[in-house]
């Protein structure tokens, strides 16, 4: 049983499970494109959304920032953990800040890796991309791993692609541990001052949403591939499980740090117990 085909057409998508009203038009399109293509494959696998209403959309006590988080747990959680779509819209003393986020845990019972994909915005001329499978095992231990998922696949060209971009600058970011988390291949990089929105405009649509397509296809196929692939044994499946946890508890809640500051510990904590949940 694979993904490719089994979720719904287009035609019959009703809505995008999650919007991203505050982003700029063609990054606004080019998340919610991931996100019903995320619908589109994982559909049969994922539950509707249980997420409290006061997690999916809340606003700060003081009314200068406001922010969404949707969770849908799998289905059939050896196959897939859960999946969350995350925006914050907030008003600064130095400007917007607008972020966005698409993440997909799978479960233990295949190795694919994750897929994350994230747009952080101050303005209408500068964004930041971070776009990744993020390996479910270590790449110095699992040769085998590296060039199945990475070296045998087309992501290292999508890479150096956006990378000749002469817009793009490689973007590092703060987190050592996000910085630990993501492949070799990951997508890293900052686009600024660029003199208009025509040209904002210009960049997602020509190279880098077409190039976020493709990588979310790449996922796809290494989905659907672990279907054919030796069934995880148990042992490894408890090593899987365990990167897993800490991925979710460090490298998810840990960057939702800055969310007391923002909003007040209250809503904080609302949305870490909805990812504690899972559902």
């Amino acid at each position: 049983h694979t993904v490719t085909g089994i979720g719904m057409d287009a035609s019959e998508a009703e809505e995008v499970w999650i919007r991203f009203p505050y982003l700029t038009g063609p990054c606004r399109s080019m998340m919610e494109d991931i996100a019903e293509s995320i619908e589109q494959q994982l559909g049969s696998f994922l539950h509707p959304t249980r997420t409290p209403p006061d997690v999916t959309h809340f606003t700060s006590p003081r009314g200068n920032a406001e922010g969404s988080f949707i969770l849908r747990s799998g289905a059939n959680s050896s196959q897939v953990r859960f999946v969350f779509g995350w925006w914050i819209h907030c008003k600064l003393g130095t400007g917007t800040l607008d972020a966005a986020t698409l993440f997909v845990m799978l479960g233990p019972g295949n190795d694919a890796p994750h897929f994350m994909m994230e747009i952080i915005q101050n303005d209408s001329s500068n964004f930041i991309l971070l776009l990744d499978l993020l390996p479910r095992k270590d790449l110095v231990f699992n040769p085998d791993y590296l060039k199945t998922f990475y070296e045998d696949t087309e992501l290292e060209n999508y890479r150096q692609l956006v990378e000749k971009a002469p817009q793009s600058q490689f973007y590092v970011p703060s987190s050592l541990y996000v910085r630990s988390a993501v492949s070799p291949t990951a997508l890293l990089f900052k686009f600024r001052d660029l003199s208009s929105p025509h040209d904002l405009h210009s960049l997602v649509e020509e190279l880098i949403h077409p190039t976020a397509n493709k990588v979310f296809r790449t996922w796809v196929d290494a989905f659907d591939g672990c279907h054919g692939r030796p069934e995880v044994e148990e042992e490894e499946k408890m090593m899987i499980l365990a990167r897993d946890e800490q991925i979710r508890s460090i490298g998810i809640e840990k960057d939702l740090s800055y969310l007391p500051k923002l909003f007040g510990q209250e809503i904080a904590d609302r949305v870490i117990a909805a990812i504690r949940k899972g559902q």
